[in-house]
Formats: structure tokens, C-alpha cells, sequence
């Protein structure tokens, strides 16, 4: 009446082998996997082809710039270069904008100094392909300011002198023009 599947387990060994070698070479073939694929031409566009041969390839360290923007000008000539920013509406009257290319600012200090300009220390982290635009109340900066642009280990990257007064300017005007 009933018949009974009855499966001899020396029977199943063989196929549980098998399991475990399909199972080894998937695991295998992860973690050892070729990354340069083969670039193959399809057989159609075989006439036009030319051959060429890799010399390098990678990712270029790009340093760091920096910009600290007081002017619409100046913003707009920031969003010309690097179209790719959001629009944001800064207002040149009450901040100035300070841009990071290739790397993210952490933070800034501001110290006043004892000619009455501030220095404002701002620390940044170099990261490939990023960018950070950050806006500061101008009020609280001043008119007359020193911007030191640091890494992490208080190293000086750049220096970005604002509102330096017109008597200087001059006065390093007339020395560049009686030495030449």
C-alpha cells in the first residue's frame, strides 16, 4: 500500500562533496576575484579599433584651496568655477562665505589681536572630492582680519589677510615701484 523513499546516506555523500567544493570556489572566487575586467569589443566594431596600452591610473592628490568671499563678485565667481554648488542666498553686507575645495573645515576660532585686527584660525581636514562652503557673521570677524587655514596638527596651509588698510597697500606699492 504505502511505499517508503528510503535513501542510503553512502548515497548522499558523493552529492554532499559536491556541495561543499561549489560552495568553497564561491567563496574563493570573492575574495580572489580578478579587478581588471578585460575591455571586449563587440566583433561589429572591430575596424575602427585601436589598440592602446595603460601607463598609470588613480586618483590624483589634489591640495587643498582655500577663499574666504566678501563680495557678491567674489561669490559669484566661486559659483562660475565650481557649478556644481547649491544655491545659497549670502548676503555680502552681514557675512563673509569662506570656501573649502578638497577638504571640510572642523573648525574656527576667532582671536583678537592687539592692533585691533582679529586672526581667525580655521582648521581643515584634506578629503579628495569634497568641498565645504561655510558663512560667518561679518560683525563678529570686522573689517580687519587675518584668516590662518591650519590642518590637524596646527600646521599653517594658507593665510588670507582682509581689509588691510589703504596706507599700507600703498606704502608697499611705492617700495615695489622705486625698486624696479
Amino acid at each position: 500500500m504505502h511505499r517508503f523513499l528510503v535513501i542510503e546516506a553512502r548515497r548522499l555523500l558523493p552529492l554532499l562533496f559536491l556541495l561543499v567544493l561549489l560552495v568553497s570556489l564561491s567563496i574563493y572566487d570573492n575574495f580572489f576575484r580578478n579587478v581588471e575586467q578585460p575591455v571586449t569589443v563587440p566583433e561589429d566594431e572591430v575596424d575602427n579599433l585601436l589598440t592602446f596600452i595603460t601607463a598609470d591610473r588613480g586618483e590624483l592628490d589634489t591640495p587643498a584651496s582655500f577663499r574666504v568671499i566678501q563680495t557678491m563678485e567674489e561669490w559669484a565667481q566661486l559659483r562660475e568655477e565650481y557649478a556644481g554648488l547649491p544655491d545659497y542666498p549670502f548676503n555680502d553686507l552681514f557675512e563673509y562665505a569662506v570656501s573649502v575645495m578638497y577638504g571640510e573645515i572642523k573648525s574656527i576660532q576667532i582671536f583678537p589681536q592687539e592692533d585691533g585686527a582679529m586672526q581667525v584660525q580655521v582648521k581643515v581636514v584634506e578629503q579628495p572630492r569634497a568641498y565645504h562652503v561655510v558663512t560667518v557673521e561679518r560683525e563678529k570677524v570686522g573689517e580687519l582680519s587675518r584668516w590662518l587655514f591650519l590642518d590637524e596638527e596646527d600646521r599653517i596651509l594658507e593665510e588670507v589677510v582682509i581689509g588691510v588698510a589703504e596706507e599700507d597697500q600703498e606704502v608697499s606699492g611705492k617700495g615695489e615701484e622705486s625698486s624696479r
